[in-house]
């Protein structure tokens, strides 16, 4: 099915869907963006789920979330809501209900919206096993689907409850992974096919998410809902929100890079932070991530005449270069030009550890760093290059680059014992001229500016620009901040340029702020940023919820004792789930997993296959331990 882009890729504008009133607050259509989050609390227990609420919505949060697992937890909701009316809070309230399509039905007469999966509405946890559908048992179980939904519908429509077809790319069915595979395609058609119901039914207070712990996933998936709602003649809202993001920077960044892409293309119009933290503190994140966004309308940016892109898809752009850069992964640049001189311990804050008489790399090890003095008193490791903006003299150093404008460029490429130079550019100064001077270079590494109020989308256009012009020049994608904070910065830079890197473009990246100058803080955010979208992997990758109230361990604590052991380990994914009701699923392409199972009982996994079941929770760290080394992916620090 070849798919239309219908939202905006060269100028800042909010896509046009529905209006869809749920409760006080409207989402969609002309409606500023709703930012909301999850209680984590025992729904039954009322009095600790209305306290966390209040918590939540003087943040700043507009609307808050329950799970409902049992038919108590559903009734709780009435009075909840009661409670909170009394106190002068009427935000909407919203229940999350799987497995258990009569909850549903339940939950949707007290509540202002009701979230189902469609991977378990009427479905069992999927197995992931592969069966045979012939078309018509295929329409048999869609009719099932159908008879329990238009159900559900009846009853939204008869007490005005919203509803949200909320699909994660953890928890598909095994019908829709027989025919699809776990694919965004099988993402879409198991969302559109909840969609075409509620079409059917004259039913358009809905809205529609389809996340995934997986930054690149998770953007791929909602464009193509986005095009395919589109060609369907649906317009529904979009609830964004990257799943199991984590906590700390990392969890910040891995939200802001998903949720800022999409934002990017003016696509979402409710927002969801999702940290393995306490829930009032991802309300503050959710905050900078719109903040960010705000101001653009109308901002465009040059448009390329022959559009060669596919946001559709995940690829990566080619590249041509008789450059050192690497080509296997994006490289990182640290900004050192505040430094008078350079020492061994600014050499160990890029990633390197002086042993004997070389430098040692780590997984996170910069390549590159700009500096703005001869004076190094020591060397530079091997594979290591200083970035200049002059030429010392105009001669070739060992293990440096020079920087040029494009000014100085024109006047000096045609000097052949430059074997590598880099060159400031912007999308204006691709000229004519310049780009029949770069078809006969291939010794550039360009650095790619940006000073447009709608700076992705300007980085966006050039990168298609080259396209168009057949320019495979390896492209360092560099922003510059003024944040004192350095969390702001991060969350501005990962929104900034994860777009970018989830559609391929970019061989490295080039953060600058003058209020930040610790090399180490800049390090972090530049490698996080790289590891969030999987530009390239330098530490373990971990999938933790942020858990709600099906949740019976202190998993703040668990996450961190388990990232402090294995943060290592960056070959692998470990997931840190708090219920065996959507953790395994969630947690699909992780390498091992810590699921709870009940109070005060953890089972494990290695991939998706249960190896230990109900193990006491104090010893569980430790028996993941083992099991990573019992299958031999252990590797010491």
């Amino acid at each position: 099915m070849t798919l239309q882009v219908p939202y905006q890729l060269f100028k800042y504008e909010r896509f046009k869907t529905n209006p869809v009133r749920v409760g006080n607050l409207t989402i969609g259509g002309n409606s500023p963006i709703v930012l909301q989050s999850m209680c984590n609390t025992s729904t039954s227990d009322v009095k600790a789920s209305v306290a966390q609420a209040k918590e939540i919505f003087n943040a700043g949060g507009e609307m808050i979330r329950y799970t409902v697992i049992h038919q108590k937890d559903a009734e709780a909701l009435r009075e909840i809501r009661e409670e909170l009316n009394k106190d002068g809070y009427n935000q909407p309230i919203v229940a999350d209900v799987h497995f258990n399509a009569e909850l549903a039905n339940i939950a949707a007469k007290y509540v202002e919206k009701v979230r189902i999966n469609p991977g378990n509405f009427i479905d069992k946890r999927a197995k992931f096993e592969t069966k045979e559908y012939t078309d018509i048992k295929w329409n048999e179980e869609l009719l099932k689907v159908e008879k329990k939904l238009v159900e559900l519908i009846h009853i939204c429509k008869e007490n005005k409850t919203a509803l949200r077809i909320g699909t994660n790319h953890g928890s598909l069915s095994d019908r829709i992974m027989s025919r699809y595979g776990n694919t965004v395609e099988g993402m879409v058609e198991a969302t559109m096919e909840f969609l075409r119901i509620c079409k059917k039914e004259n039913f358009e207070h809905v809205v529609v998410s389809l996340k995934s712990s997986n930054v690149k996933v998770m953007v791929t998936a909602y464009r193509n809902i986005v095009s395919v709602m589109h060609k369907e003649n649906m317009h529904y809202p979009l609830h964004l929100g990257v799943t199991e993001a984590g906590n700390g920077l990392s969890g910040r960044i891995k939200s802001a890079a998903g949720i800022g892409a999409l934002l990017n293309d003016g696509l979402g119009d409710t927002i969801r932070v999702s940290l393995t933290e306490n829930p009032s503190r991802e309300i503050p994140v959710a905050q900078s991530i719109i903040k960010h966004f705000a101001n653009r309308n109308d901002k465009a940016t040059a448009q390329p005449t022959d559009i060669k892109y596919d946001p559709f898809s995940i690829s990566q752009r080619t590249i041509e270069t008789s450059t050192d850069i690497q080509t296997k992964h994006p490289a990182v640049v640290i900004d050192l030009r505040h430094l008078e001189e350079i020492n061994e311990c600014d050499i160990e804050a890029l990633g390197y550890k002086k042993s004997s008489d070389k430098w040692e790399p780590s997984r996170r090890a910069a390549e590159y760093a700009f500096a703005n003095t001869t004076k190094i008193n020591t060397f530079a490791p091997e594979g290591f290059k200083f970035l200049y903006e002059s030429y010392l003299d105009g001669k070739p150093c060992k293990r440096t680059a020079p920087i040029l404008t494009r000014a100085e460029y024109l006047k000096l490429y045609k000097l052949t014992r430059l074997k590598e130079k880099w060159v400031y550019l912007r999308l204006n100064e691709l000229t004519d001229e310049m780009v029949g001077i770069l078809n006969d270079d291939n010794h550039v590494v360009i650095i790619l500016e940006t000073t447009h109020p709608h700076g992705t989308a300007d980085q966006r256009s050039f990168f298609m620009h080259m396209a168009q012009h057949n320019l495979k020049h390896p492209v360092i994608i560099k922003r510059n901040y003024v944040e004192e904070d350095a969390t702001q910065m991060a969350i501005k830079a990962a929104a900034d340029i994860a777009p970018l890197l989830t559609d391929g473009f970019g061989n490295g990246i080039w953060l600058t702020n003058p209020f930040i100058t610790d090399a180490k803080i800049v390090h972090e955010i530049s490698f996080e940023i790289l590891q969030a979208t999987r530009a390239r992997s330098t530490s373990t990758e971990f999938i933790a919820c942020p858990s709600c109230g099906r949740t019976q361990f202190d998993i703040e604590k668990v996450l961190e004792e388990v990232k402090d052991r294995t943060k290592h380990l960056y070959h692998l994914k470990i997931g840190v789930m708090g219920c065996l009701v959507n953790g395994p699923g969630e947690m699909a392409d992780a390498d091992y997993g810590y699921v709870g199972a009940a109070k005060d009982k953890v089972s494990l996994y290695k991939g998706k296959t249960q190896v230990r079941k109900n193990i006491p929770a104090a010893n569980a760290v430790d028996e993941l331990i083992d099991l990573i080394k019992t299958n031999g992916d252990w590797i010491d620090k």
